[in-house]
């Protein structure tokens, strides 16, 4: 088999990118049938690479860039819309925490594509270097163009191969392919047009520069945790809070090590450089009446719901939760700081948190489950090589507007491979046998 399992791989993820990228409006019922046929020929190079036991630069970086040059055309999700309009308002004088997509005073500024932005009646959520980031490609892209679109894919893109790049560079090109050739990074990030490769970036930079060598618990005698490596981590986990605020548990690991090795004054340093890009960043958003960086009082951040798993099982039995999103907030900070005290290890407790973030939010979306990839990566970890086949149920969704529930079957064929891949993963560290690395290729 190991003769034609990497030809084969590639011509199927080649293959796949191709049939998926006329397969983006997901809204309509219609589109689904050619979508999952897409999807399960991703999914059958994905699998098939698992077989392989080397893989050279040509291929890797070959079916890397070819998928998601295929998938660039494909029709992205509705939140690039969103990214487009918050860029635009900008570069008028407005500003996208304030002022909602639909508020009045932004009217004579709708363009043609203006209905397909989703939540109009909600601020923005994403963080303000994210909106600068918005504001620069929006300059690129003409306000009244479809293409427009096109800057935004090609900077995601761009993230994305950078990443690829520093896993391969540290794990190898044979573990990486679990980021490089995983189907949903490439449908999310190419295809839909999502933004996570430009927090993961920064994020998965610091976590690679503080611990350059093994991801086992780092000793402060360790050369990579010199104070100003530590200083660089601590600014590049800003940079990545500044862009989405998922990796703000981390700039509180970072923290914690700092006071508990080395004392007050590396901490004080640690902090600054870590809110320094949210700070500079902030301020052409903020002034005199405020900061309003969350749209805290919608009720989409208060009682929306998608997709979620351990939010849907304690609804069925305490029907009050379904409406206080907060409570699960909550419990997150709480594992957040559990781990925290207990994890030392950069990789590890990200691994972790982002694991437990995806379990208990009450608001999961496919593209949240890439966040998890490049943390799988030194193992090849089981429960991630399965969810990056089970999360395209999660695509079904769309489909039903104004209906956005999975039925209980469906809710199961999404997490439960994952939960049977941790289940593997714990079974092979019990027994002493813990998924290694494979030899670098």
């Amino acid at each position: 088999m190991a003769s034609w399992a990497l030809p084969g791989s590639c011509l199927l993820l080649v293959l796949g990118a191709a049939l998926m990228a006329p397969q983006g409006l997901l809204h309509d019922p219609q589109v689904m049938p050619g979508f999952w046929r897409a999807a399960a020929v991703l999914g059958a190079g994905f699998a098939l690479s698992w077989r392989l036991r080397w893989v050279g630069a040509a291929a890797f970086w070959g079916v890397a860039v070819l998928t998601r040059l295929l998938l660039l055309p494909m029709e992205p999700s509705d939140d690039i819309w969103r990214y487009l309009w918050e860029g635009q308002i900008q570069r008028f004088g407005f500003n996208p925490f304030l002022l909602a997509p639909d508020a009045a005073l932004l009217e004579p500024l709708r363009t043609p594509w203006w209905g397909q932005i989703n939540h109009p009646d909600v601020t923005a959520i994403y963080p303000p270097l994210t909106q600068l980031l918005f504001r620069l490609l929006a300059a690129l892209s003409p306000a009244d163009l479809g293409p427009a679109v096109l800057p935004f894919k090609l900077a995601f893109v761009a993230a994305d191969l950078a990443l690829c790049a520093l896993l391969a560079r540290r794990f190898g090109r044979l573990p990486s392919l679990l980021y490089a050739w995983n189907p949903l990074v490439l449908v999310s990030i190419a295809g839909g047009g999502h933004f996570e490769s430009w927090f993961l970036l920064p994020l998965v930079g610091a976590w690679l520069l503080i611990e350059p060598h093994s991801t086992a618990t780092p000793s402060s005698q360790d050369p990579a945790q010199t104070p100003t490596r530590r200083l660089i981590t601590a600014l590049l986990v800003g940079l990545s809070v500044a862009i989405k605020w998922v990796s703000l548990p981390m700039l509180g690991l970072l923290l914690w090590r700092a006071i508990r090795e080395r004392g007050w004054r590396l901490a004080a340093a640690t902090a600054l450089l870590g809110v320094l890009p949210m700070a500079l960043a902030s301020l052409p958003f903020c002034g005199a009446s405020g900061c309003p960086l969350i749209p805290v009082g919608s009720n989409f951040v208060r009682q929306g719901r998608s997709a979620e798993l351990v939010p849907h099982l304690v609804g069925q039995l305490w029907g009050w939760s379904r409406a206080h999103n907060s409570l699960f907030l909550g419990a997150l900070a709480a594992v957040a700081l559990a781990l925290i005290l207990t994890n030392s290890a950069f990789g590890v407790f990200s691994r972790r948190y982002l694991m437990a973030l995806l379990l208990l939010s009450p608001i999961v979306h496919g593209w949240y489950l890439t966040w998890l990839m490049p943390f799988a990566v030194p193992t090849r970890a089981w429960g991630a090589r399965l969810l990056s086949l089970s999360g395209f149920v999660y695509f079904v969704l769309p489909s039903r507007l104004p209906d956005w529930n999975l039925s209980g079957p469906e809710r199961w064929l999404l997490w439960g491979p994952w939960l049977i891949g941790l289940a593997l993963e714990m079974g092979l560290r019990c027994r002493g046998d813990p998924a290694a690395p494979p030899k670098r290729a």
